[in-house]
């Protein structure tokens, strides 16, 4: 093998990584293979399709004493492949290791090690192998309730050994999926307050300055969020919209990125050698459940970023409701979950980003939500292209202001309606002229046409006809009052005076 070659194999499996699950008869699943990436993996789809069973089943994986959790078959067989220290590794149950008992009481019988099938080149390993031979592959799991947890202060708590605190993280992953977990963040502050001052704890200190000088990184665009100090009365101080604040009084959404975050911290410190605990060189995959929960759509369009640039080497494997979320993924980073009829799965990233795609498309076609039209909406749409087939322009404009109060100031079939709506008037209004130029010439021309005897006057006046009760207008003689002097006056003062006539005609509606 030449040296350019294995360079690059390498390159490739530096680090410690997922690439792909396995499972049959688990769950609901018949069968289910999913590849992963060696950085970040959205899993998204329709509730219920079983995207959190995904991240159950790696838990079991590594761990032999979670299987109450789930629904297994004397036939069962799960292990996930990963690249461990540049060695290609299988690890999980093969077929027949479990025994089936009574409700939720499913054990372990046999240790045997999974299928050889498509493992090439790779460590077979049981679940039970990863601590007896002190393997570390123990990816860290957060579950999607998250909250900052208030314990009392209890001093700087001692250091467990590696080995205990990769075998706790594996022994509690199932559970941290169910009912969530986290780190203590304010003692976890606290305790790194008082240490990072200690020659020994310089790995610690370098990891408090990365995660501290990149904070505003993880939160909402202008919000300026600082870490400020930890005062004498052992509170630690932030700083947001220019404004200091405690811990406690930072929302939902800060306490849940804050758990996440010291949490990945005190996993990589824990679970690493001293000299291999540095978080922007440190390798390994997290798992989290619903990683948009409590957070505003303007900060999941940043946290997969801010992940990134404090953890440059860690693999994520998420699952998601958040189409803010999928939409800041990058190409070949989102698995799309759709459901099959015969529950198998072979599923792996789309090669696609998108990032152009708008929040209701991503939901139909990634989500998989039905029934996201307003139904509202569609009714008052009809209702106003109803009204403009009839031309009623009062009714029209009347949909319209409906239509406006339930839409966005910008929405497209409002601005057409508008438009539309505009035409019908401006051809109403030519119509009216048309008709008040025809009227003005009736007038005159039976004005001129009629004899007058000496000094004869005219007038407009209303009778009624026979037959069809209307009102006409008619020139006839009157006695009197002298309107027009047509034939001693000029040509252009009768014309004047006509136009005098006239005017009352000039704001006449015409009506169907």
């Amino acid at each position: 093998m030449s040296s350019t070659i294995a360079e690059l194999l390498r390159l490739t499996m530096s680090g410690n990584y997922i690439e792909r699950v396995y499972a049959k008869e688990v769950r609901a699943f018949k069968e289910i293979s999913v590849e992963f990436s060696k950085g970040f993996n959205f899993i998204a789809g329709e509730n219920g399709v079983g995207k959190t069973s995904i991240l159950a089943i790696i838990s079991h994986c590594t761990n032999i004493r979670s299987f109450t959790e789930s629904k297994f078959t004397e036939n069962s067989e799960l292990h996930f492949d990963a690249i461990h220290n540049n060695e290609r590794i299988r690890c999980g149950h093969g077929e027949g290791s479990i025994k089936i008992g009574g409700y939720r009481e499913d054990t372990l019988r046999l240790h045997n090690t999974p299928s050889d099938k498509g493992a090439e080149n790779r460590r077979l390993l049981h679940a039970y192998e990863l601590e007896s031979k002190k393997i570390n592959l123990s990816p860290l799991f957060i579950g999607a309730v998250r909250s900052i947890s208030y314990l009392g202060l209890e001093g700087i708590k001692k250091e467990n050994n590696k080995v205990h605190c990769q075998n706790q993280y594996r022994q509690a992953s199932t559970m941290s999926l169910i009912n969530g977990s986290g780190t203590s963040v304010k003692q976890w502050i606290i305790n790194r307050y008082f240490i990072i001052d200690k020659g020994w704890a310089w790995e610690e200190k370098n990891n408090f300055e990365h995660f501290t000088s990149r904070l505003a990184k993880l939160a909402p665009f202008d919000s300026d969020f600082k870490y400020v100090d930890t005062g004498r009365d052992m509170e630690p101080v932030f700083e947001l919209h220019g404004k200091k604040c405690y811990l406690e009084q930072l929302s939902s959404g800060f306490q849940s990125v804050l758990t996440i975050v010291t949490s990945i911290i005190e996993w990589i410190e824990k679970c690493n050698d001293e000299g291999s605990r540095d978080i922007r060189t440190a390798s390994g995959t997290v798992i989290i459940d619903e990683l948009d929960a409590h957070l505003h759509p303007e900060w999941q369009l940043r946290i997969r970023d801010g992940l990134e640039v404090i953890f440059p080497n860690v693999q994520f494997i998420v699952t998601t409701h958040s189409p803010h979320l999928i939409a800041s993924a990058k190409e070949n980073e989102v698995i799309v979950m759709r459901k099959s009829d015969d529950d198998t799965y072979d599923l792996k990233a789309e090669s696609k980003s998108y990032s152009g795609w708008t929040t209701d498309q991503i939901l139909k076609d990634v989500m998989g939500v039905k029934g996201l039209d307003n139904k509202l909406y569609a009714v008052l749409i009809d209702d106003a292209f109803d009204k403009l087939a009839d031309k009623d322009i009062r009714a029209l404009e009347e949909s319209i202001v409906n239509l406006e109060k339930v839409t966005h100031p910008d929405d497209t079939i409002c601005m057409v309606l508008r438009t539309k709506l505009a035409g019908l008037k401006a051809v109403s209004d030519e119509d009216i002229a048309t008709v008040m130029m025809d009227t003005r010439g009736v007038v005159k021309s039976s004005l001129a046409a009629r004899p007058t005897r000496g000094r004869v006057k005219s007038s407009l006046v209303a009778r009624p006809t026979r037959g069809r009760a209307k009102s006409s207008l008619v020139a006839r003689p009157t006695r009197g009052r002298a309107r027009f002097d047509l034939t001693d006056k000029p040509a252009k003062e009768i014309e004047d005076e006509t136009t005098e006539v006239t005017k009352p005609f000039d704001d006449l509606k015409v009506t169907d």
